[in-house]
C-alpha cells in the first residue's frame, strides 16, 4: 500500500484525501495495475505514467496536470464501484481550487522601480536621480532589434494562450534583464510574475513549480543557476518542459537570461557517456534571443533622442566605449576603476575572489576564505604595513556602492526566514568583475596562500570542482588536500573517493590508492567497482573477476550488475552481457545504448532500433546520427531520413542537415526539401541556410540559391545576408559582397564582421579591415 505525505490543510489536502480514499476503497491496487487500467482506456482525459500515478496519490504536491489527476480518480472509482463522473468532477474542482488558492509570484502591476531592482535583479542606473529632476530609479529604455523578437514571443503567448519560453543570451550588463522587464511590464491585468530565489534558485523552482498558475511569468534571471545546477538541473528542465506542454496549466511565459559561456555549456553535447544537459537543451532549443554587447548606429540614434530628457543616458553616450551603453549604465567602468585604484588590501580581496570564482567556487565566498587567501596577493612590504583592522577597512572599500550600483565585493544579506547555517558572513563578487577576472587573469598563477585558503574554507559542495582545477594545473598534492578535507569533515562522497584514488594511482602511491579505492567500491561507485573487477581480471583471470562481481550482486550492488554486463561484453559473451544489461535497465539504469549496440552486433537491428530510441530519451543524442548513418549505408533511406530529421532537431544539425536535405529531396522532391530548410532557417537555424544554398548550387541553380537566400535576407535574417555575401564573394563581386557583410553585421551577425575584415585584408585594404 502506498505511503502518504500530507500537505497542510486546505484544498490541496482535501484533494489528496479524496484520491487516497478512492485508492483505499479500490483495494489499494498496485501502480502497475493502475497504469494498465489507464493504458486500456483511450477516452480518459489524461494518460499518467506509473510514477505520475504514484505521485498523484502519495506525494504532498499538487499533481502537475489536472487531466492526470482526473484519470487516476476515474480508474480508481471504477475499481471501487463509485460514481466515476462524480469522482472526476470533485477531483477536477479541488485541483483548480488548490492551484488557484496560493499561486506563486505577485501581480505584475504591484512592481515598482524598487521591486524591479531588488526582486528582479535589474541593474540600477549608474547614479541616482538628482532631487527635482523627475527621473526614476531606472534610466530611459532604448528599444533594440532583439526587443522585437522578445515582443513577438510575449504577444504570441497572450494572443494564443499557449505557454512558451525565451532565453536572452548576452554578456554581463548588456541589458538582458531590463529587456525582459520591459517586455512583460505591459502584460494584461491578471498576469503574475514569479522569481524563484529562496532558499536557493534551484530548490525554490523545484519545490514550488507545481504552484505556478495560468498567466504567470516564471523569471529565471541567470538561468545557469537553475538549468546547470549539478544536482537538480536535469529534473528542473524536465519539469519546465512538462509545464510548457500542459495546456491546462497555461498560458505561462518563462523568461531567462544567461551569459554566452554558460549557454555554450548548456547547449553543447557531451562527448562522453551520459549527457547531463539533454533535457535542458530540448527545453531551450530554438528559444534563444541574442543580446549584442554594443548598440548599432540606429540604436545609438534612438539613445541620443532619450538623452535629451535623461542625463544618465547622455553621460553613457559621452563616455561609453564602442557602443557599450548598457554596460556603462550598469556601472561597469566604475567597478573596474574601483578595482584598479583599490588600496593593496582591498585589491587583494578582489583578486582572491576573482581566482576563487574562476577555479570553481560558488557565488557565496566565506569571509575566512577571502581573509586568509588575500595574503597571497600582497607583497611582503604591503603585508607588513597593514593595520590591525585592515580586513574591515578593505571590506568597507569593496562594498561601498558606486554610481547607484553595488560595490566590487559585497556581503550577501540573508533574507528573513532564510538564515545560513554558518555564522560566518559570505560575500559575492560583482558579475562584471568576475567576467573581467576570468578574461584578464586566465593564465595567471594562483598563489599558494589562495589554494590553502580554499582547502580550509571552501564550501563543501565546491571541493570537487576546485580539486579538478588543481589537478588540471598539475597541482596533485593540492587536489588531494581537497579530497582529504571532504573526507575529514564527513562531507566526502563516493565521487570524491573515486577521483582521489585515481589521482593517487596515477602518482604511483599504491597503498594510499587502495585505501581510497576501497571506500569508493564500498560506496557502490560504478567506475570504482568496474576498476576493481578489471584489476581482478588482469591479476587472477576473468572467472575470478566474474565470481567477485556475482558476490557483489548477491550483496545488493547495482554497480556490480553494470560491471558484470560490461565485462561480459568486453569478453565477447554478448548473449550473457545482453541479459545483464536488460537486468540493469529493469532496475532503472540508462543501459539502452549498450543493449542496442549488442543487439545490432547480434544482427538483430530491428530489435535494436527501439533501444536506440530509448537511449536518445536517456540523453545520448549521438545515437541519432549513428543509427541514421547505419540505415543510410544499408539503403534503408526512408528510415534513415526519419533518424536524420530527429538528429537535426536535437543537435541543431551542423553535421547532418545537408544529408537530411539530400534524402528529403530524393524522397519528396526539391520543393519539400527547400520548404523544410526554409522553416528551419526562419526559426534561426543558420545551418539550414548553407544546406539550402548547397542543394541548389550543386544542381547548377546558382540564381535560384541567390533568390532563395535573398528572400530571407530581406526578411531580416542575418545569416541569410552573410550567405548572400559569400555567394557574391565567390562570384568576384567584392563590393556587393562587402555591402551584404555590413548589413549582416548590423543585424547582429558577429561572423560577418570577421569575414568582411578578412576579405578587406586579402584585398590589401588594411586600414578599412582594422575598422571592421
Amino acid at each position: 500500500m502506498l505511503e502518504r505525505a500530507l500537505p497542510a490543510p486546505g484544498p490541496l489536502r482535501d484533494l489528496k484525501d479524496l484520491l487516497y480514499e478512492l485508492y483505499a476503497a479500490a483495494g489499494a491496487p498496485s501502480l502497475d495495475e493502475m497504469a494498465a487500467d489507464v493504458a486500456e482506456d483511450d477516452d480518459l482525459p489524461g494518460a499518467p505514467s506509473r510514477d505520475t500515478i504514484g505521485r498523484c496519490i502519495s506525494s504532498p504536491t499538487l499533481p502537475p496536470g489536472q487531466a492526470d489527476a482526473v484519470a487516476v480518480a476515474v480508474v480508481l472509482a471504477r475499481r471501487a464501484r463509485w460514481d466515476e463522473d462524480d469522482a472526476a468532477a470533485r477531483v477536477r474542482a479541488l485541483w483548480v481550487e488548490a492551484l488557484m488558492r496560493v499561486p506563486v509570484g505577485r501581480p505584475i502591476g504591484e512592481y515598482d522601480d524598487r521591486l524591479v531592482l531588488d526582486d528582479l535583479e535589474v541593474h540600477p542606473a549608474l547614479s541616482p536621480a538628482a532631487p527635482g529632476t523627475g527621473l526614476g530609479a531606472l534610466p530611459a529604455y532604448v528599444a533594440r532589434r532583439f526587443d522585437e523578437e522578445l515582443a513577438e514571443v510575449v504577444a504570441a503567448v497572450v494572443a494564443g494562450g499557449r505557454s512558451d519560453i525565451a532565453v536572452l543570451v548576452g554578456g554581463s550588463s548588456t541589458g538582458k534583464t531590463r529587456a525582459c522587464w520591459e517586455a512583460v511590464r505591459r502584460l494584461p491585468d491578471g498576469w503574475r510574475l514569479w522569481h524563484p530565489v529562496e532558499p536557493d534558485p534551484a530548490s525554490a523552482l523545484i519545490g514550488q513549480l507545481d504552484r505556478v498558475a495560468p498567466q504567470t511569468v516564471v523569471w529565471l534571471n541567470e538561468a545557469q543557476h537553475y538549468l546547470l545546477d549539478p544536482e537538480h538541473g536535469k529534473q528542473l528542465a524536465s519539469k519546465l518542459r512538462t509545464l510548457l506542454n500542459a495546456p491546462d496549466r497555461g498560458p505561462v511565459l518563462i523568461l531567462g537570461t544567461i551569459w554566452p559561456e554558460h549557454w555554450a555549456t548548456l547547449t553543447s553535447e557531451s562527448s562522453r557517456g551520459l549527457d547531463p544537459h539533454a533535457q535542458a537543451r530540448q527545453l531551450v532549443k530554438n528559444r534563444s534571443i541574442v543580446v549584442p554587447g554594443v548598440f548599432t548606429s540606429e540604436e545609438l540614434a534612438a539613445a541620443r533622442s532619450s538623452a535629451a530628457t535623461d542625463s544618465r543616458m547622455a553621460e553613457a553616450l559621452q563616455r561609453a566605449e564602442q557602443g557599450q551603453i548598457t554596460q556603462y549604465l550598469a556601472g561597469a567602468p566604475a567597478l573596474i576603476e574601483r578595482y584598479r585604484a583599490a588600496p593593496p588590501a582591498a585589491r587583494a580581496l578582489i583578486e582572491a575572489a576573482m581566482d576563487a570564482r574562476r577555479l570553481g567556487h560558488g557565488l557565496a565566498l566565506p569571509r575566512p576564505l577571502l581573509e586568509t587567501g588575500a595574503e597571497g596577493y600582497l607583497t611582503d612590504i604591503e603585508w607588513d604595513l597593514l593595520d590591525d583592522d585592515w580586513l574591515e577597512g578593505a571590506l568597507a572599500y569593496t562594498s561601498m556602492p558606486l554610481r547607484g550600483t553595488r560595490g566590487p565585493l559585497i556581503r550577501i544579506r540573508p533574507r528573513a526566514g532564510h538564515r545560513p547555517e554558518s555564522a560566518q558572513p559570505a560575500y559575492r563578487l560583482a558579475d562584471f568583475l568576475e567576467q573581467h577576472g576570468r578574461q584578464r587573469r586566465y593564465g595567471d598563477r594562483v598563489p599558494v596562500a589562495a589554494w590553502d585558503a580554499l582547502v580550509r574554507h571552501a564550501a563543501p559542495g565546491d571541493r570537487v570542482h576546485l580539486a579538478t582545477a588543481a589537478r588540471n594545473r598539475g597541482l596533485l598534492r593540492i587536489a588531494m588536500r581537497f579530497y582529504a578535507a571532504a573526507d575529514g569533515d564527513g562531507t566526502g562522497r563516493h565521487e570524491e573517493w573515486r577521483l582521489a584514488s585515481a589521482l593517487l594511482k596515477d602518482a604511483g602511491r599504491t597503498e594510499e590508492w587502495r585505501t581510497w579505492h576501497r571506500r569508493a567500491v564500498a560506496a557502490d561507485d560504478d567506475e570504482a567497482v568496474h576498476t576493481e573487477a578489471r584489476i581482478l581480471r588482469e591479476t587472477r583471470g576473468v572467472d575470478a573477476a566474474l565470481a567477485w562481481l556475482q558476490g557483489a550482486v548477491d550483496a545488493g550492488s547495482l554497480a556490480a550488475v553494470r560491471a558484470m554486463a560490461r565485462m561480459l561484453k568486453e569478453e565477447g559473451r554478448l548473449q550473457e552481457a545482453l541479459a545483464w544489461f536488460l537486468r540493469d535497465a529493469q532496475a532503472g539504469a540508462p543501459s539502452a545504448l549498450y543493449i542496442a549496440q549488442i543487439l545490432e552486433k547480434l544482427g538483430r537491428m530491428d530489435e535494436a532500433l527501439p533501444w536506440y530510441h530509448k537511449s536518445v530519451e536517456q540523453g545520448d543524442s549521438a545515437s541519432l546520427q549513428w543509427v541514421a548513418r547505419r540505415l543510410d549505408a544499408a539503403g534503408r533511406r526512408e528510415e534513415a531520413l526519419d533518424w536524420y530529421l530527429r538528429a537535426v532537431d536535437v543537435t541543431g544539425g551542423f553535421l547532418f542537415i545537408g544529408r537530411a536535405a539530400e534524402l528529403m529531396e530524393k524522397s519528396h522532391g526539391t520543393q519539400a526539401a527547400l520548404a523544410w530548410l526554409g522553416e528551419r532557417a526562419d526559426q534561426g537555424d543558420t545551418n539550414a541556410l548553407g544546406a539550402a544554398a548547397s542543394l541548389l548550387t550543386e544542381a547548377g541553380r546558382d540564381e535560384a540559391a541567390f533568390a532563395w537566400l535573398q528572400e530571407r535576407a530581406e526578411a531580416g535574417n542575418a545569416g541569410a545576408l552573410r550567405e548572400v555575401a559569400a555567394i557574391l564573394k565567390r562570384a568576384g563581386q567584392q563590393a556587393q559582397a562587402l555591402t551584404y557583410y555590413d548589413l549582416a553585421a548590423r543585424a547582429g551577425d558577429e561572423l560577418a564582421h570577421m569575414w568582411g575584415a578578412e576579405m578587406l585584408k586579402l584585398a590589401g585594404q588594411d586600414a578599412e579591415a582594422l575598422t571592421w
